[in-house]
Order: C-alpha cells, then sequence, then structure tokens
C-alpha cells in the first residue's frame, strides 16, 4: 500500500519498503545530431517509435506549425521561442487544468475491482520479498546526474525508503496548450548524455487513437503555484516529442496502456542551462521483474487543485489484468499526476534515484494508479530521444 505525502508536509505514512542493489550496464548514447530527427518506424510494429519536431501555436492559436533546422538552432541559443514562453504566463499555468488520461473510464474500473480482489494476496506477497536483492535482471540504463550547481540539491539527508522528506526539482509540470483549453500533466528530467531529455505519459505528448501531437509543450521543474515564483528553474520548451506507435494506434485500451510513455527532448532555459545541467535527471532502470520499491511523484489535481507537488511510497506489483503495466494501491492521486516518474532508490540527498515507470492510469476513485512496465523497448525510446 502507499503512502502519500504533499510538498508542503514532512509527515508521511509508513510504507512497505524493499531494497535492492544495482547492477550497472553502461549504455552507448549515440551523437548528437544538431537538428531534430525523426525515427524510422516499421509500419507493423507496435513497438515502433514515433517521432515529431515539438508543435508550437501560431500567434493567432488556431493552428500549429513546426520549425526549421535553422529555425530550431535558433530557439535554442535564445533559451525557448519567445512566443510559446509568453503563452506561458503565470496566469495561464495557474488556470491550466489536468489532462486526464485517455480511454475507457468504465473498463479500468472493472479491473479495480479484480485489482481489489488481489490485493491481500499482494501484500501478503510483499511482505516475504527478498530484501536488499535486486532482481537477476535488473538493468542500470543510465545513472543519476546532481546539477551544475551542487548547492541546488544541499548535503543533508540521505535515502529515505519509509518516507520522501525533501522533494525533487527534478519532477515538475509538463504544460500542454490548445486542448480544449490549457492542459498539464507531471514529468522528470532524465539524466542521458545530451543532458536534454525528459519523461512522462505518452497521453501527455500525443492524444492516442486517431489523434496528434500536442502544442506549446513546456517542462517547469519544481512548479509551485503557491510561491510567488512558481517556475523557480525557468521553462524548458519542447523541442521534439516521443512516443511508442502502439499509444498513437491503440490509445487508452490494453494495448496502448502498455506502451503509454512520452520522452521529450527540449531547448535550454532563459539562462541558457539545458534541463538535467540545471535541475539534475533521475537515472533510468529496466527490468523483466514488476516488483519494486518506489517513490512516486506528481501533481494530482485531486490534492490542492495540483499546485503543489505531492509524493507516495509503496511496493509496485504487477497488473495481471491489463497486460505489460505495473500498479501501486493507496497514493489517491487522481488527474494530473500522469507522467510522474515513479523512482527506485529514491536518495534525500541528491533528490534523485532510477526511474522504472510513469504514473498512466487508473480507475475514477484513485483506489489505485498504474504505470507502463519499463522494459528494453523504453531503452530505445530513451536512446531516440537523446538523439533528437
Amino acid at each position: 500500500m502507499g503512502g502519500t505525502q504533499k510538498l508542503r508536509l514532512a509527515a508521511m505514512a509508513t510504507a512497505v519498503t524493499l531494497t535492492a542493489t544495482v547492477v550497472s550496464v553502461p549504455m552507448a548514447w549515440g551523437a548528437t545530431p544538431t537538428a531534430p530527427v525523426t525515427a524510422p518506424v516499421s509500419a507493423t510494429d507496435d513497438d515502433g517509435i514515433v517521432s515529431t519536431v515539438a508543435p508550437v501555436l501560431k500567434t493567432n492559436g488556431s493552428t500549429a506549425r513546426t520549425y526549421s533546422q535553422q529555425e530550431a538552432r535558433r530557439v535554442d541559443a535564445q533559451g525557448g521561442d519567445p512566443a510559446v514562453l509568453d503563452y506561458w504566463t503565470p496566469e495561464r499555468m495557474a488556470a491550466a487544468t489536468s489532462l486526464d488520461e485517455a480511454g475507457d473510464r468504465a473498463f479500468v474500473a472493472e479491473k479495480a475491482q479484480t485489482l481489489a480482489r488481489t490485493m491481500v494476496a499482494d501484500a501478503s506477497a510483499a511482505s516475504k520479498a527478498p530484501v536488499g536483492k535486486a532482481a537477476a535482471d535488473d538493468v542500470v540504463v543510465t545513472r543519476p546526474a546532481a546539477p551544475a550547481d551542487a548547492e541546488a540539491v544541499g548535503q543533508a539527508g540521505g535515502m529515505q525508503p519509509l518516507g520522501v522528506k525533501r522533494f525533487p526539482i527534478s519532477t515538475g509540470k509538463l504544460f500542454i496548450g490548445g486542448v480544449n483549453g490549457d492542459r498539464y500533466c507531471s514529468a522528470s528530467a532524465l539524466n542521458t548524455r545530451s543532458k536534454r531529455v525528459v519523461i512522462t505519459a505518452g497521453h501527455c505528448v500525443h492524444s492516442g487513437r486517431g489523434g496528434s501531437w500536442y502544442n506549446n509543450v513546456v517542462f517547469v521543474p519544481k512548479y509551485n503555484g503557491y510561491a510567488s515564483e512558481p517556475a523557480p528553474y525557468g521553462m524548458f520548451q519542447a523541442r521534439t516529442l516521443h512516443t511508442f506507435r502502439a499509444w498513437t494506434r491503440y490509445g487508452g485500451t490494453t494495448r496502448g496502456w502498455g506502451r503509454d510513455v512520452g520522452f521529450l527532448s527540449t531547448y535550454t532555459n532563459a539562462n541558457n542551462a539545458r534541463v538535467v545541467k540545471a535541475v539534475g535527471g533521475n537515472g533510468l532502470m529496466i527490468s523483466k521483474s514488476f516488483r519494486f520499491t518506489a517513490a512516486i511523484f506528481g501533481y494530482p489535481s485531486n490534492l490542492d487543485n495540483g499546485e503543489v507537488m505531492w509524493a507516495c511510497t509503496g511496493t509496485v506489483a504487477k497488473v495481471k489484468a491489463v497486460p505489460h503495466t505495473s500498479k501501486i494501491v493507496g497514493c489517491n492521486f487522481g488527474g494530473g499526476s500522469s507522467g510522474g516518474p515513479w523512482v527506485w532508490k529514491y536518495d534525500g540527498r541528491t533528490r534523485l534515484g532510477y526511474t522504472r515507470g510513469v504514473t498512466s492510469f487508473g480507475p475514477s476513485n484513485n483506489k489505485f494508479i498504474g504505470s507502463p512496465h519499463f522494459d528494453v523497448k523504453v531503452r530505445s525510446l530513451a536512446i531516440v530521444a537523446n538523439n533528437a
């Protein structure tokens, strides 16, 4: 069972925890091109990757456009497109509403009943799980990286498996323009060679079956709607967007949720800093194992109206009713938390860990939240985003 915590509070409910050992396998990241690229895709491969140069709204807001390679270089040099950055005023960000996951809510509710019947068995299995051992097939794709300014994370604290006392600065809100108004998801920076990558849910970059890519996407690390400066580390405009073909084909169905993963590469912020240099980035882990202990972060709209970050800790388990997905019970995270990272070995000193999932789906009563299972295909998606 998960325990939920608010950014402004230190109290945390105790949760079942496990410890694992990192098994390191280095990633051979490719060289980063000078301009965004589109990944080749097999028309018959649901695990294929689809990519685009992130579209932006024209000044009249009615249609979208993309940049030429020359324009993209200029936008990066100036820390984002002024038209996009000016679009996201503090007032517009505060008014943005959560982008609920696409899909059949009745179907998810039905699956929630199945999950409820397995909760007792799952809790028993978790209590008997070995402590201090990683699964033999856990693979560290990339390790966490602190921001360039070491003082940004401080020195106090340590690994906090029973709760989160120091919240990450690498997690924030992902704002999306022009979707029946302005919307938001949750997202987090991921350490790769380019230092530009952000990870979220697939449905936070593409609307799914029969849909399209989203516009005016910007990442705001550690957004705090109650603060006088809600974007303390600035905005990072999306440069390219990436997800799996399965998500764009099937959306919120049993064939889509298991691939509801999205990545974006970003432009620099107004200080000409790349996102991981500015706020640090989690590592990435893939595995055949579905069970691990996680700290989950996000901006659920049912808690403080999504104005501040919340956290939940607990044990992740396989969802038998929805293929290739995991769940955690008891977080009470609603819409807006989508795309938030599921972090293994979260360290309170560095405020970083290893991303092993992202919030994707859940029933309307928030009894559980689900994530796609992170496997070797997610590694491939991360490489494409890094190289874009």
